[in-house]
């Protein structure tokens, strides 16, 4: 059965760019649902504007509440509007058409419940992308990968995708990015829930957009959301027959790495504190050494495994 997709876009001081995107993806015929993130420039006057040609749901926020509860608004709506999926575009015209256009292809199949972008490769960036979000992404796409148990996808900051509005159930956890992060949690979120996905190749556009993009910010979210998925990971597999053996291999590699954290906190105590110990310095080095190497053997021996199986879910554009 085909897909009841509609268009979701952010849009915050986008004035520029914001008709063009309306007017470029209106080729497809579907429902456009728009939330202005409190914009201070002509953004919304614009929107009004296109709704007068275009049938437009327009959500105004009556104050900056950030890309990631606005992106929770979007889906939200189009659950209740009875979508399917939601395909979430920035209105700022750093995505190409024709990519938004492979993804409703895509997503019209019925195949897949979560489609996602991946801008690094050849030929996926034009003009100058910040040093910051370049190093940044790739940093994110390590957490991903060691948190979903896959190598298979990359790129999980792009703002380009299209999801099952079934994710709703999802967003009202505590610890949802209000504003930076958000890709990143949703990525994370539907390849843990199995979710039936798959990756294209888009290309990104960078010219004037200004970001608001805290670079320390989205760092302590990524860390603090892999440490949580990581751990809500092994209580899905534990559950799962053919992921119970990860999910215990999972479960040695933390208390093997953690007994590593332990000792070397105690190594360092006993050599630059301690006036006097029981245990010899150099018989707790190499209880740390085997100890950290049992956690790198566990934790590749783990991710072996689910990937094995992972993969079957995943396909991409090669």
């Amino acid at each position: 059965m085909e897909k009841k997709i509609a268009i979701g876009i952010l849009a915050f001081n986008v004035e520029k760019y914001i008709e063009s995107v309306v007017e470029d993806l209106a080729s497809l015929g579907l429902q456009f649902i728009i939330i202005d993130d409190a914009s201070t420039d002509q953004t919304l006057k614009i929107l009004k504007r296109l709704n007068k040609q275009y049938e437009i749901i327009i959500i105004k926020n009556e104050k900056n509440i950030g890309a990631g509860l606005s992106t929770k608004k979007l889906i939200e709506r189009a659950k209740k509007e009875n979508f399917d999926m939601l395909l979430k575009v920035d209105g700022d015209g750093q995505f190409m058409g024709q990519d938004v256009k492979k993804i409703v292809k895509i997503a019209k199949s019925g195949n897949y419940q979560y489609i996602k972008s991946n801008r690094f490769w050849q030929g996926g960036i034009k003009g100058n992308i910040p040093k910051k979000r370049f190093f940044g992404n790739l940093l994110a796409t390590i957490f991903m990968q060691i948190t979903t148990g896959t190598n298979k996808l990359f790129d999980p900051l792009n703002g380009l995708f299209a999801i099952s509005t079934d994710i709703t159930k999802e967003l009202n956890k505590k610890y949802y990015p209000k504003r930076y992060g958000y890709p990143y949690f949703l990525s994370v979120s539907a390849v843990i829930n199995d979710y039936k996905t798959y990756q294209i190749n888009n290309v990104v556009i960078y010219d004037e957009q200004e970001s608001n993009l805290k670079s320390l910010k989205v760092l302590y979210t990524i860390i603090k959301l892999t440490v949580i998925f990581y751990c809500r990971k092994i209580k899905i597999k534990k559950e799962i027959g053919i992921y119970q053996r990860s999910a215990f291999l999972d479960m040695f590699f933390i208390f093997s790495l953690l007994l590593s954290v332990y000792l070397l906190i105690q190594l360092f105590y006993i050599v630059f504190v301690a006036t006097s110990s029981l245990i010899n310095p150099g018989n707790l080095l190499f209880l740390f050494i085997f100890s950290l190497l049992l956690s790198i053997v566990l934790f590749v021996s783990s991710f072996k495994e689910e990937k094995a199986i992972r993969n079957d879910s995943i396909d991409s554009e090669n």
